[in-house]
C-alpha cells in the first residue's frame, strides 16, 4: 500500500494521537492493527489465500468485512456510533476511512486531556465491536448494540 503525503501525515497524527491514550497497551495495540487494516477481517484473511465461503460482514450480513465496513459503514457500527455520539449529545459526519474516524472523534470545546479520554472511548468501541464480532462468529452470539455501547463505556472509564 502506498500512501500519499496527506495519508503519511493523517497517519502519524492518529499514531501519536494513539500511543499518548491512557489505556491498556493491548486495546492500543488492537487498535494500531486497526489503523494500519492489519486485523483478520474476512477480507484481510482471503488476501492472505485462505479460503472462505462467505464474505459478508456477520453483523448485518451487509456488505463484505473490511475494517472500514465492520466500524463504520456497518448498520450496527453506525448505531454504535450514534448512540455514543447521542450520550454526549455530539453531532458528527462519520468518514469511512477508519484513521480520519478516529482524528474526527473529539468535542469541541474541550481540553486536550478531555479529548484524550474522549478518543479513549473510541478505541474502546471498536474493541468492543471487534470482540461483539468474535461473540457473532465464534459462539453464533446475536448482535446486541446496547451490549456493545454498555462495555465500551464502562471500560473506557475503568
Amino acid at each position: 500500500m502506498v500512501l500519499n503525503k496527506e495519508d503519511q501525515m493523517q497517519t502519524s497524527k492518529a499514531f501519536k494521537l494513539l500511543w499518548n491514550i491512557k489505556i491498556s497497551p493491548s486495546v492500543l495495540v488492537h487498535t494500531w492493527r486497526l489503523l494500519l487494516d492489519r486485523l483478520p477481517t474476512k477480507v484481510n484473511l482471503v488476501k492472505r489465500d485462505m479460503q472462505l465461503t462467505n464474505m459478508l460482514c456477520p453483523l448485518y450480513q451487509e456488505g463484505e468485512e473490511t475494517s472500514q465496513h465492520l466500524f463504520g459503514t456497518c448498520k450496527v457500527a453506525q448505531k454504535v456510533w450514534d448512540q455514543c455520539d447521542r450520550w454526549v449529545g455530539n453531532v458528527i459526519v462519520r468518514h469511512e476511512s477508519t484513521i480520519i474516524h478516529f482524528l474526527s472523534f473529539f468535542i469541541i470545546g474541550l481540553r486536550q486531556c478531555a479529548n484524550n479520554a474522549w478518543k479513549g472511548m473510541w478505541v474502546t468501541i471498536v474493541l468492543e465491536i471487534w470482540n461483539h464480532r468474535n461473540k457473532v462468529v465464534f459462539n453464533r452470539g446475536v448482535v446486541d448494540v446496547v451490549e456493545i455501547c454498555s462495555l465500551a463505556q464502562l471500560k473506557g472509564w475503568l
